[in-house]
Parts: structure tokens; sequence; C-alpha cells
């Protein structure tokens, strides 16, 4: 078979990547038979051309520093269709008089808008943007228990104040959102703080629901929140790459929405 070319090699790392949402630099070497330091060539240049991000050991289609944390705003605008349908399968694991915790994040806070009615429904939250909600909707028959803390920039009340708070709790189901999820890094956000918080979320809960739309597969932020097997379900969209599902799902039990057409 004829070696090749670069420019044909390249695209069929573009075509990897629209796919699975990441490509690893061995992987590619073996599926292309060339070296690793052709693969890390053609990454470089893929790279100057504003193609992919590079990252340790492979690219991404894009990438963020792990640190660099989006305001609440900013993320709300983000694939707010994925995440309203994500958050219509979510509500349906929610029965009257169970408590659940809401950790703050824009999918959480598309599920936040659709508890309105379930009766004796306790509701923990260190989002008082979540709680905000949960008050105006003025429903007798809920309790809202918001943590105290210190703000950061995506809304998220944490710091010495809501880990007291969280450690006296215990609740039926916890619903997070994460900043990214990989199979080798699981769960992560780029607030230390924030990780440390949704620690103990994830400790006073009976069960652990991640919200996760595709965008946050293949995305590691600085501080890991837990591996992929410390939670019990992840949610997501239709746009989960098939390699992200088929990996995810050995591990963890993943619920979709329909398949993107």
């Amino acid at each position: 078979m004829a070696e090749m070319l670069p420019a044909q090699r390249q695209q069929r790392i573009i075509d990897r990547l629209n796919t699975d949402g990441q490509v690893r630099v061995n992987e590619l070497a073996a599926a292309l038979g060339v070296s690793d330091m052709t693969i890390r060539r053609d990454l470089t240049e893929l790279e100057g051309r504003g193609a992919l991000v590079k990252v340790h050991g492979g690219a991404t289609l894009e990438a963020a520093a792990t640190s660099l944390e989006p305001g609440f705003a900013a993320k709300l605008q983000r694939e707010s269709a994925e995440k309203a349908a994500i958050a219509e399968l979510a509500v349906t694991m929610i029965r009257p008089g169970m408590s659940v915790a809401l950790n703050s994040g824009t999918t959480t806070f598309a599920l936040a808008k659709r508890l309105a009615g379930i009766q004796d429904l306790t509701v923990v939250t260190n989002s008082p943007r979540i709680a905000d909600v949960l008050w105006q909707a003025d429903d007798a028959g809920q309790t809202v228990i918001l943590t105290g803390g210190v703000r950061t920039p995506s809304d998220a009340l944490v710091g010495p104040l809501a880990l007291s708070a969280l450690s006296r709790l215990h609740v039926d189901l916890c619903f997070m959102g994460v900043h990214g999820v990989t199979l080798e890094d699981g769960f992560t956000t780029p607030n230390m703080l924030e990780a440390q918080t949704n620690q103990a979320f994830i400790a006073c809960a009976a069960q652990v629901a991640v919200l996760a739309d595709h965008t946050k597969w293949g995305t590691t932020g600085l501080s890991q929140i837990a591996p992929v097997t410390g939670a019990d379900y992840l949610f997501s969209d239709g746009g989960l790459p098939e390699k992200a599902r088929t990996g995810l799902r050995r591990v963890i039990d993943v619920v979709q929405t329909a398949p993107a057409a």
C-alpha cells in the first residue's frame, strides 16, 4: 500500500476528531501506520492552522486552559437546547417526598426550572440562582436549603461554610453539573474549592447523577471531582460521540436524549 500523503493523513486526523472529540498520538500512529513523531508533527501543523488544540498525549477540537472558569451567564447560552433535553430526562428520576441536591451549574439550573409541582420535595443547593428559581415558584410543598459559602465566577457557593452544611445532610439523589468528562481524568472543574464542595455533595448522596452535554466530553479541568466510577448515572445528549458512549457504559449507566440527526 502506498504511503499516505501528509494532507490525506491530516484529513483522517480531523475526521477522527469530528467523530470522537479527541485523539491520542499512539492510537493515530497505529491506525495510520506511521511513527508517533510523524503524528506529533501533523498535530503541530494542524494546530498552527487553527484546526485543533494539542493537549498532553493528543489533541482536541477545542480546549480552554484547565483553570479557565467562564461566568454563569456565558455558560447559560451554550448548548441550551441540549441542556433542556437533559433536564427533561433527569427530572423523571425525582419522586414526591425525595430529598435531592443540585450543585451550581447551567444544566442543573435547567433541571431546577422543572421541579415545580413535585410535592414534599427537599432541595439542597449551593447555587443562589437555583434557590431563587425555586423560591420564585413559591411552592409550599417544597423546602429549599441553600448552603452558605464564598461565591465563585460560576455562581457556586464554596468553602468551609458550604462544606460544613453538606457534611450534616443526607439526600436521596444528587444531580451534578461538571466542567469536563474523560475516562482518564473523570469529572473535573477549573475551581479547586468547587471540586471540594462537589465532593461533599457526592459524599452526602445515596446516588449521584452527573448532567453533562456532549461538549463536556474530552475536556479536563484543573481539579478532579471524582473518577467516572464516582457517579451512578451520566445524563447526556445525542451528540455524545459513539466512542465516548462505549467507553463510559463500561463503568457507568449512560442515559441519553435522542441521537443527533
